[in-house]
């Protein structure tokens, strides 16, 4: 564990010099090896909405959802969300899925939860995923790459700069990202991500189809902050293309270190509608 967070600390270090070495100015999400970014607010496992047009999936109305507290344990008195399908947003397909949910949380089960159940996240469920604490979320930057590092598993979403999308890219959790600077902002488009029953665009299990198209915009406001405007489109999910924001606040709480899921989330009373994935064969 302390050969991996050194090493990490090494290349961040690293990749962030090249990154400042560049000719155009650019944003520096990671200007030393300590920094990292996280939700900094009880509820930043939820999308905040648009200044205007339409916005993501909240709660119903009677069924407030409160998280189960921030950091690496458990904490508060929290509910599982219950979907507000009034939203324009959604189309009939997509409705009748959440239905099912909804249903079922409010006869008192429980949900899946990728965070729960060690999936990864997915895009642009990426800025709303939380289970870990700070430090959570660090960047590296590089001439022809960043890499978006999230602590919990060490999930690594790459993005390739300055390039075309692949002509038949295939799918995956996270997609097929490409970006480029635009000033202080990195602009992330992403295609590609995986038709799945287990992935959604966020933490209400608001579903998508392969025609997911995303488009974030990772913004550094201040050496301290970094807000994402992001762009969603679905045809297939979606009656019209939303938008939703994050905000980012930067954390002095590094290296990274290890933090797994698997290993120490059982399911001992089968509680769970979905098992923890496993590998059919060792990939070593």
């Amino acid at each position: 564990m302390i050969r991996i967070a050194a090493t990490l600390a090494i290349a961040m270090l690293c990749f962030s010099a090249e990154a400042r070495s560049a000719d155009a100015p650019i944003p520096n999400f990671a200007p030393d090896a300590v920094t990292s970014w996280f939700f900094d607010r009880e509820d930043g496992d939820n999308f905040l909405p648009p200044e205007n047009g339409p916005g993501p999936v909240m709660s119903a109305p009677g069924h407030p959802y409160r998280p189960n507290g921030q950091g690496d344990d458990a904490a508060g008195d929290p509910t599982y969300r219950v979907s507000d399908l009034t939203n324009p947003i959604l189309t009939p397909w997509a409705i009748e899925q959440m239905q099912i949910t909804n249903d079922s949380v409010v006869a008192g089960n429980i949900p899946f939860e990728a965070s729960e159940r060690c999936y990864p996240p997915g895009v642009p469920a990426w800025n709303v995923f939380r289970r870990v604490g700070t430090p959570m979320i660090f960047f590296a930057q590089t001439p022809d790459k960043v890499l978006m590092m999230w602590r919990g598993d060490n999930l690594v979403r790459h993005v390739y700069l300055n390039v075309p999308h692949s002509d038949n890219p295939k799918p995956s959790w996270h997609g097929e990202s490409i970006g480029h600077y635009e000033g202080n902002t990195l602009v992330v488009d992403t295609i590609a991500l995986l038709e799945h029953p287990l992935s959604f665009v966020d933490n209400y299990r608001t579903p998508h189809t392969g025609q997911l198209h995303v488009v974030e915009r990772f913004q550094l406001t201040d050496p301290d902050t970094v807000e994402v405007d992001i762009t969603v489109e679905d045809p297939g999910a979606f009656t019209m293309p939303w938008k939703a924001r994050q905000i980012m606040t930067r954390s002095t709480r590094g290296p990274m270190f290890e933090s797994v899921c698997a290993e120490g989330n059982p399911d001992y009373f089968n509680l769970y509608p979905v098992p923890i994935p496993e590998a059919d064969i060792p990939d070593f």
